[in-house]
């Protein structure tokens, strides 16, 4: 009796402990959705914490608690979930395909081919023990979802340290897949209203499919839904494409980790992407390869699952079996990568109605073929034949039709270390995508190495530095925001920009030249000129225009602002696709249109579901700023301006071989990892004509420096495969110019210092201003005579005058002025000479500290290296330096050197 009653007693007690557990989480739910304001800095400790409680009160509802605010929380997100019923619905009949923007050219198919529907009783339960152990420990058990998973992964989310973790258990991970309204996974909605949703439904789903029949059912849907990577949607799939094996009974304890393992990170994770043939001809995984690691991760912990009890030595040989791949040939696409962005996108625009793969759904994207055959025949041309057997190459570029004009340059990369390249064109003035090429060859899986990933999509998905291609940014935000005009003078003197003793980079040829107007700056491509620029318009306005281009940084904006100043020379990762687009927006008149890839969607019935939207233009820059930067880079290919970047890069297909106008910048960053050309064309009288930008990378897949003692450069490599595609893709367009907009005048200026002309004058030239700017009027922005001070009965070149950065740069450029008293050719202690800009011989007079006519100091460093010829001013400068790259060559006497050369490393 005496125990009944006590047990009576505990009873009692667990309710009243449990009846007040639920009052406090119901308060806190309420308080969770009207919160207090948030402390600065505590607002992704808020909304965790809210999370955190809404989903204990979910958990606590389902359970039974009868609190109205749980009941009234719960009821408010479940509005609108589909009924989880539909499980049972799920089918997989009909191909999605893909064409080109004519709607008649197929690029590829997402079918039922690779797809391969397994019942429950099909699916071993070594299967279902990896899978359970790699996505969710508790299925069998749960409600769902994991409560322990989620707070232990809120927490580690919440200190911040290491990578976000997800806690989403094999349910939600079906939920989130199928049985969720459209726009609560589409882009941008918001994930911890989704998270809460999909909780629920996972629960609600539990609760349809209850018990060890209802958990069988979601775990097969599951299996067969989720993607494996490699185009393997299902295990069954998955098993059939990585290993040949069709009957899942078949497959190893190791297999079938190996496969338990991908869906986790199906791009990351493919073993194909890792995979070596061994001396057998076998595609064999290296035991180091991610999805090896993690297969065997998840083989020492099969030991706790359901049914699987490996012994030790049945693990051990698990461990040890090597992963042969089967070397199943994936579905071949046209345009592979640009149709598996599309496949993204059109996953992102069905949410939750059929899939891609099942959905019959006829896609019209914006490819233009002809443009994309011709993206991947230069790729090939420029990238594959320079790496093949000299006979090879021969016979690769005479099935390309490639001309003899254009093999010199394929043939000068011939043991250059430089493997891949990537091509994107867009019609700037819709957004559309017309060639995209993530990679020199998709289906060279013959040439696959870590320096050739050939399934990987370096145009879209990668990031690379874009070196001194990044610097018409810098520009374009400068013009606009009046700090700077082309008429600008900023110092090219080697500078300590961090104080004393720290980063000083310099140009790529290690030459110092001194006043330099800023249209000649942007031109030839001089790293410390541009940084003085960055510093004046500040890293913080250009990472805002950077954003409104569209362009996003690889580590987010925070990354540019914490590369300083080394942002100007673009040491910040970018993808390429985002570079092409905003250099079209500066074609545009400085308006952005966001890129788009896809036109129409029909689904199986021939309904149009989607129709892409009008385009939304965004206002970047103004177009006067634009058109300043486009005239300047626009004399990148006219030999009057620019002869080093006019020889590869001007265009002479117009009719009669007269020149095409174009607008053109180069990049060669850091050891010469990255090299890139970005362009675009004046958009056509015609508006429904498109108006071209087209953006180059070349380099190595693992982003490795390329071995060789002369490694290719921006102007040898990328530069005249732009210029090829460019004079191809061209040659069938009628010729524009660009328009020069209102709002932009021309004024004459001192040559060397800006500003208006005066007694200090040696020369005059012409510039273009955004009206109110220029010298002399109300906003003029450049002073006039900065570069001189009176001095020694007449006027002085004073560089020190002209220096409007910090104090502390003040010595470094009183260091140049003291060895340019002795004439060009003097090393100063950065490692760097002085030298005269290309053309010319002085600094714009006599140098301000004597009243003697200096001598000239040329000697032996007026001589051009020999991998480089004197332009038409005199010799030029070699040797390398300055972080970044895509500073120009030349210098001691003034002629340019038709090269880049690599620069130094990185501070």
């Amino acid at each position: 009796m005496a125990t009944e009653r006590a047990r009576s007693g505990a009873i009692r007690g667990d309710l009243r402990a449990r009846d007040r557990r639920r009052r406090l989480l119901a308060a806190a739910l309420e308080r969770s959705f009207n919160p207090p304001p948030p402390r600065a800095g505590g607002h992704v400790r808020t909304v965790v914490a809210t999370i955190l409680v809404a989903l204990a009160l979910i958990a606590s509802a389902i359970a039974g608690a009868t609190s109205l605010a749980t009941v009234a929380a719960v009821g408010v997100l479940s509005d609108g979930l589909p009924d989880p019923a539909t499980l049972t619905e799920l089918s997989f009949a009909q191909p999605s395909v893909v064409y080109d923007r004519t709607g008649t050219v197929q690029l590829g198919r997402f079918q039922q081919e690779q797809r391969r529907v397994v019942t429950f009783d099909e699916v071993p339960r070594l299967i279902l023990d990896a899978t359970t152990t790699a996505e969710d420990r508790t299925f069998w058990q749960n409600d769902g979802f994991d409560p322990a998973a989620i707070i232990s992964a809120a927490a580690g989310n919440a200190s911040g340290e290491g990578p976000e973790r997800g806690a989403s258990t094999i349910t939600q991970q079906l939920v989130r897949a199928r049985l969720l309204p459209a726009d609560v996974v589409a882009p941008g909605a918001d994930r911890y209203i989704r998270k809460a949703k999909e909780l629920i439904q996972a629960s609600r789903l539990t609760q349809e499919f209850p018990g060890e029949k209802g958990k069988q059912q979601i775990v097969t849907a599951y299996l067969n839904e989720i993607f494996y990577g490699h185009d393997a949607y299902g295990i069954a799939a998955a098993a059939q494409i990585y290993f040949g094996v069709a009957d899942l009974a078949k497959l190893t304890p190791a297999q079938a980790a190996l496969l338990a393992g991908l869906p986790k990170s199906p791009s990351t994770l493919d073993p194909y992407r890792y995979a070596e043939p061994d001396k057998d001809g076998r595609l064999v995984v290296p035991k180091s390869a991610p999805p090896v690691v993690r297969r065997d991760w998840i083989l020492t912990n099969l030991a706790g699952s359901r049914w699987t009890s490996l012994s030790p030595a049945e693990l051990s040989a698990a461990l040890a079996e090597p992963v042969v791949l089967a070397g199943e040939t994936p579905l071949e696409y046209r345009a592979p990568q640009f149709t598996w962005q599309i496949r993204r996108q059109l996953a992102a625009i069905v949410g939750d109605g059929p899939s891609v793969e099942t959905g019959g759904y006829q896609v019209i994207t914006t490819l233009d073929w002809t443009d994309q055959q011709l993206a991947e025949r230069w790729l090939a041309a420029g990238a594959i034949a320079p790496n093949l057997p000299a006979t090879a190459a021969a016979k690769l570029l005479a099935k390309l039709k490639i001309p003899k004009s254009d093999q010199t340059w394929i043939k000068a990369l011939r043991g250059k270390d430089l493997h891949n390249g990537a091509l994107v064109a867009i019609d700037y003035r819709t957004g559309d995508v017309l060639a995209y090429a993530g990679s020199a060859g998709y289906y060279r899986d013959d040439l696959a190495s870590r320096k050739f990933e050939p399934k990987y999509d370096a145009a879209g998905d990668g990031a690379r530095q874009p070196g001194s291609a990044w610097k018409p940014i810098v520009y374009a935000t400068a013009f606009d925001a009046k700090k700077l005009t082309p008429g600008s003078v900023l110092l090219d003197v080697a500078t300590q920009f961090g104080g004393r003793g720290g980063w000083a980079p310099r140009d790529a040829d290690q030459l110092e030249r001194g006043p330099v107007l800023v249209r000649k700056a942007l031109q030839y491509s001089l790293n410390i000129p541009a940084i003085r620029a960055l510093e004046r318009v500040g890293s913080a306005a250009v990472a805002d225009r950077a954003e409104a281009f569209g362009i996003r940084f690889t580590g987010g904006r925070e990354a540019f602002l914490q590369a300083g100043l080394a942002g100007a020379i673009g040491t910040v990762e970018v993808r390429p696709l985002d570079l092409t687009s905003a250099y079209g927006a500066l074609g545009n008149g400085g308006v952005h249109v966001p890129t788009r890839m896809i036109l129409e969607v029909k689904d199986a019935s021939g309904k149009v579901i989607y129709h892409a939207p009008d385009p939304k233009p965004v206002k970047v820059v103004s177009p006067q700023a634009a058109f300043l930067v486009t005239d300047i880079l626009a004399g990148n290919t006219d030999p009057k301006q620019n002869p080093i970047w006019a020889k590869p890069l001007e265009l002479r297909n117009a009719p009669g071989r007269r020149h095409r106008p174009v607008a053109v910048k180069t990049g060669t960053a850091n050891d010469a990892r990255d090299l890139a050309t970005y362009g675009y064309l004046p958009a056509p009288n015609d508006p429904a004509a498109p108006a071209l930008a087209v953006g180059i990378w070349m380099g190595n897949s693992d982003h490795s420096m390329p071995r060789s003692k002369k490694p290719a450069t921006s102007l040898t490599a990328a530069a005249p495969l732009w210029h090829a595609f460019v004079r191809d893709v061209s040659a069938r367009m009628p010729v524009a110019r660009f328009s020069r907009p209102k709002g932009v005048v021309t004024a004459s200026i001192d040559a060397w210092s800006g500003g208006r002309p005066a007694g200090w004058t040696r020369a005059t030239t012409k510039e273009l201003f955004i009206s109110g700017t220029q010298p002399g009027a109300k906003r003029a922005v450049d002073p006039d005579g900065l570069l001189y001070t009176r001095a020694c009965g007449g006027w002085r070149v004073d560089p020190l005058a002209a220096e409007l950065g910090p104090r502390s740069w003040d010595a470094d450029v009183a260091d140049w002025l003291r060895r340019a008293r002795r004439g060009v050719g003097v090393l100063g202690p950065l490692d760097t000479r002085t030298a005269y800009f290309w053309g010319q011989r002085s600094w714009g007079g006599s140098l301000i500290g004597t009243c003697q006519r200096p001598k000239r100091q040329g000697g032996g460093h007026d001589k051009p290296p020999k991998d480089q010829a004197p332009g038409p001013g005199g010799g030029g400068g070699g040797g390398s330096g300055g972080h970044g790259g895509g500073g120009g060559g030349g210098g001691g006497g003034g002629g340019p050197a038709p090269t880049e050369p690599p620069p130094a490393p990185a501070p």
